[in-house]
């Protein structure tokens, strides 16, 4: 693998096969969150020998480009079989670190419930059975709550930064004080400096499970920490924000805190303590680094598919939730990129908008399970039943899997990746696993957005003609997409189809005839980078490029092959027949075909995935 493969990891194009009918049952139950069964054909691929190649190379992303890692709910609540002490899956979590130190990320955000039984006030006695023989033994919450920080320290030991949040799991006071202390990052963010009797805290799985052992010195990750109220007693590290390069992370905890206050000083109240810290939310967004992103992270979400409990109250009705509105106003306001959450043991992506439907809408991404419990969606769908199906416009859904998001912050550009891996829980409508499966995580979906692109949102059946779009990168290029329709008819378990959110961003040119489009968004089935067919153009600097580059097919759209060079742009379509055409598009042209409309000034493509396109001479 060249490095320009790891370093453009999840971000490029290409031929991906459909996966096997046995893989689809096992990740979906009574069709909700279906993977369409995909069929690669011969034609245009990018391993074909007769595909010609650009020497130039394709730059993106930059070489500045930065990772990190979201993941959520880590809780065990079967008999411990040796892997899972303290009612915390540390199987799973071991697993998720090896995949973060594997991608390099820089740290790992967790959206709360770090483990099962910290809301708890008493002594949990739990069962342990390994090869038939079962044991008992007992903990406290706080060592529940230290068992989750042992086992970051194999983040910490490979230079990885952790900032987690708590979940209703770990709600209780002396959770709060425990949370405060075995995770100081959340203050100063100083990693790898967990107090030492939390280290040293027992095992009951030490045999097959053994904690990992401290190495390396403390380090700082991000800048500029902060916290609705500065009193430790309070929220000081529980809801908390920091930079981190050109982003600003906000966490926030809605849960009791040592001194039974909301930030505000009034009586804490589960459904009120998010809208008393509403204007140290505001004033912390809107100081956002210029130019810059923002991401908001909770436990619960604004309104999500099997709990009703919601950030504001008991259901996410406007009656039940007073604040929600506010909020979500708030972060679009302030350009927030994405609210990611947990709590609903499922992969959920979502525009979510105020109780209007209309006044502002927000990107929330409800991460998949990290515990031994799967939920699933409610029929009729809790936005029917709460908020007459205004607020909620379905992106994106996968049920009864382990995974994971892995973002990419790239200047103005922010990309996604959402990795998974099976977990067959019983029932597959909301059950459990008993022991923790072979994990393989495959990359399921790619999405994101740009600080330079727009978001249109097209839905099942829809055309995709509304994605039009001008480069303020440099060269003024304009992007339209000429044809193509929304083609995913698969509908979640309420019976709600999904739309597709599609958006542009722009690189400036390099060494290339236009500015370079980032389009993202119209990828159709889990699992598969393939797109619907459809048509997309590009106009062109026309003192880029000669008249013999033009007449001989070797100035087109293009986009990065495997190596990082530009390559036309037939040439990475599934199927296909690869076919040259001098002048305009017409409706009739067909997968693969491609051409130069010199007198629009244009280059066209008729392709079947998303990408990094440009037009490029000499491919």
């Amino acid at each position: 693998m060249s490095q320009n493969d790891d370093k453009n990891d999840g971000l490029e194009p290409g031929a991906t096969k459909g996966i096997d009918r046995r893989e689809f049952i096992k990740r979906t139950a009574a069709g909700a969150g279906a993977v369409a069964v995909g069929m690669v054909m011969g034609g245009c691929g990018t391993s074909s020998s007769a595909a010609t190649t650009s020497s130039i190379a394709a730059v993106v992303p930059s070489k500045t480009a930065w990772k990190f890692a979201v993941m959520n709910d880590t809780q065990w609540t079967q008999t411990d079989d040796g892997y899972n002490p303290n009612g915390t899956p540390v199987d799973i979590i071991a697993k998720l670190n090896q995949e973060f130190i594997n991608k390099g990320v820089k740290f790992v955000v967790q959206t709360g419930d770090l483990t099962e039984k910290a809301s708890s006030t008493g002594t949990t006695t739990a069962t342990k059975t390994v090869n038939g023989t079962t044991t008992t033994y007992t903990y406290s919450n706080t060592a529940a709550e230290d068992m989750r920080a042992v086992f970051a320290q194999t983040l910490y030991n490979a230079g990885i930064g952790f900032f987690p949040l708590r979940g209703n799991h770990d709600s209780a006071t002396t959770t709060a004080t425990e949370f405060q202390r075995a995770f100081p990052q959340t203050q100063n963010g100083q990693m790898n400096t967990t107090p030492a009797d939390v280290l040293s805290l027992t095992n009951p799985d030490a045999d097959l499970q053994p904690s990992p052992a401290k190495s390396g010195s403390a380090f700082t990750l991000g800048s500029n920490f902060s916290s609705p109220s500065t009193d430790v007693n309070n929220l000081k590290g529980l809801s908390y924000s920091f930079d981190y390069n050109n982003v600003r992370f906000v966490l926030l905890d809605q849960f009791n805190p040592s001194n039974n206050l909301n930030a505000d000083g009034t009586a804490y109240a589960l459904g009120t303590t998010i809208a008393a810290q509403q204007s140290w939310i505001d004033t912390t967004l809107a100081g956002k680094p210029t130019g810059g992103h923002a991401f908001v992270f909770s436990h619960k979400g604004m309104i999500t598919q099997d709990h009703t409990d919601v950030l504001f109250g008991n259901d996410p009705s406007a009656a039940s939730s007073p604040g929600l509105d506010t909020f979500i106003t708030s972060l679009k306001n302030n350009n927030v990129g994405y609210h990611f959450c947990g709590h609903d043991h499922m992969y959920d992506r979502s525009l979510v908008a105020t109780s209007d439907g209309t006044t502002a809408k927000v990107m929330q991404i409800v991460g998949a399970s990290n515990s031994s419990k799967f939920y699933y969606p409610a029929n009729p769908s809790n936005d029917v039943t709460y908020s007459g199906g205004k607020r909620q416009t379905l992106a994106k859904q996968e049920l009864n899997t382990i995974g994971y998001c892995l973002v990419t912050v790239d200047g103005s550009h922010v990309t996604v990746d959402y990795y998974s891996a099976p977990a067959y829980p019983s029932p597959v409508n909301g059950g459990v696993i008993a022991t923790v499966p072979t994990l393989t995580f495959t990359k399921r979906e790619t999405f994101g957005y740009s600080l330079n692109g727009t978001q249109f949102v097209v839905a099942a059946g829809s055309a995709y003609t509304t994605v039009q779009n001008t480069s303020t990168a440099g060269s003024g290029t304009v992007a339209k997409v000429l044809a193509g329709s929304n083609g995913y008819t698969v509908t979640d378990p309420s019976g709600r189809f999904f739309s597709a959110t599609v958006n542009t961003g722009w690189y400036a040119a390099n060494a290339t005839a236009s500015d370079i489009l980032l389009l993202r968004g119209m990828s159709a089935s889990l699992g598969s980078t393939q797109t619907d067919i459809f048509a997309l153009s590009l106009t062109y600097d026309k003192t880029k490029v000669t008249d013999a580059q033009i007449q001989a097919g070797s100035f087109a759209m293009a986009t990065p092959d495997d190596n990082g060079n530009w390559t036309n742009a037939a040439n990475s379509s599934t199927g296909g027949t690869k076919k040259f055409v001098l002048g305009p598009w017409k409706s009739s042209y067909t997968l693969g075909t491609y051409g130069v409309d010199t007198a629009s000034g244009t280059v066209w493509a008729v392709v079947n995935y998303n990408g990094y396109f440009a037009a490029v001479a000499g491919v």
